[in-house]
């Protein structure tokens, strides 16, 4: 088969989108190099502004054949802005494209009939909380998800949470959608006798997490306040620079909290990772996710976890962490408390293998790989 993909958001995005992005076509890449895929971009002047891991991603996979030739072919076309939208469907159809992927909630509308399209929708926030939105971002956010789901011979969703929403709000998606759990990257994972690789002398919670409302900081530095004395646990929290970024740091200073609560942005690959691996816990208070890759990572790499009560998060690790209440802080205090104790069971159950089978990259390209094949009828 040849798989197109709209490789914007691969190349040029460093939030959960982009990492999405990476995270699939690196794992079709290296499990299914037998297909072709086709990565359309329209930026030729910007490859230098790309995201260093999609530069590491195409080197790593230069002639990864058996025969020494390339599975990838990377399509850059010097097009008007909105080439994208109307313009990539029919490249893809001239160039023998059988499947085209919309990674982000959006399909090319001339997309023909001659090619399947597939979308993967990662959520509906802007359905679910529209407040965290301004009006123009929500009329254009609903209505190239309304083209999407009309257009799309098949739809992937991020989670049955994800999915139960997006027919609510859109219920032509109805029996049309197949749940695919976005993959880790394989270097969160720490070895069971290993508690990661550490960047603080002194045990931490980590959070992991752009900086903007609906992932709740405010919250979680209140609810650390009330517990800073009875722990030696310090905090971390690690994201791209956003909105509340500096209403959290001035609330950490008036708390005095400064020498206990961190706040690392726009830190590199490598650096989120050895954070995230070298924690002693994970906390993980947002109120609302259509997946939760910062859970899937703390998965991985066997943390202790405090989280959200919330559909997503217990549909993706079931009874493994504490949870709480995302806007009580007393009780996210009493949860985060709770995982600093040296539980023997809780640290068993974090080894539980079908858990972490649901985030696995092999597991995440086969699901991927048999999808295509039936929306193009070879199977």
């Amino acid at each position: 088969m040849k798989i197109g993909f709209d490789a914007k958001r691969f190349f040029f995005n460093h939030s959960g989108l982009g990492n999405y992005s990476r995270r699939l076509i690196e794992s079709l890449l290296k499990y299914h190099p037998e297909h072709e895929y086709v990565l359309y971009v329209d930026r030729l002047d910007a490859l230098d502004k790309a995201h260093p891991e999609a530069l590491r991603i195409l080197k790593r996979y230069v002639h990864n054949r058996s025969d020494g030739s390339d599975s990838y072919t990377l399509v850059m076309v010097d097009g008007p802005k909105w080439w994208r939208t109307w313009g990539m469907g029919k490249r893809a159809a001239m160039d023998g494209v059988d499947v085209f992927h919309g990674l982000s909630n959006e399909l090319p509308w001339d997309l023909p009939a001659s090619v399947a399209g597939v979308c993967t929708i990662h959520d509906v926030i802007f359905k679910e909380f529209p407040a965290y939105y301004p009006w123009l971002d929500r009329l254009i956010y609903d209505f190239k998800t309304k083209k999407a789901v009309q257009k799309a011979a098949k739809l992937v969703m991020t989670s049955e949470a994800t999915q139960r929403q997006v027919e609510k709000y859109y219920p032509q998606a109805k029996g049309r959608s197949s749940v695919i759990y976005q993959a880790v990257d394989p270097e969160f994972y720490v070895s069971e006798s290993s508690n990661g690789w550490h960047v603080s002398s002194s045990p931490y919670f980590v959070y992991q997490s752009s900086f903007t409302d609906r992932k709740n900081h405010a919250a979680l530095v209140e609810a650390f306040a009330l517990i800073h004395r009875q722990t030696h646990w310090n905090l971390t929290m690690i994201g791209l620079n956003g909105p509340t970024l500096s209403v959290v740091k001035k609330q950490i200073e008036q708390l005095g909290l400064s020498d206990r609560i961190v706040c690392l942005v726009d830190q590199s690959r490598e650096e989120m990772i050895a954070c995230v691996t070298g924690a002693a816990g994970f906390v993980y208070p947002s109120l609302n996710e259509g997946f939760g890759i910062p859970l899937a990572e703390s998965l991985a790499a066997n943390l202790p976890m405090a989280v959200s009560n919330i559909p997503v998060f217990r549909e993706l690790v079931e009874d493994l962490p504490v949870y709480f209440h995302p806007n009580n802080a007393q009780e996210m205090a009493a949860a985060m408390l709770q995982i600093t104790l040296d539980d023997e069971q809780v640290r068993q159950r974090l080894l539980r293998p079908s858990l972490k089978k649901k985030i696995s990259d092999e597991n995440t390209a086969q699901q991927c790989v048999e999808l295509y094949q039936k929306v193009c009828n070879r199977v």
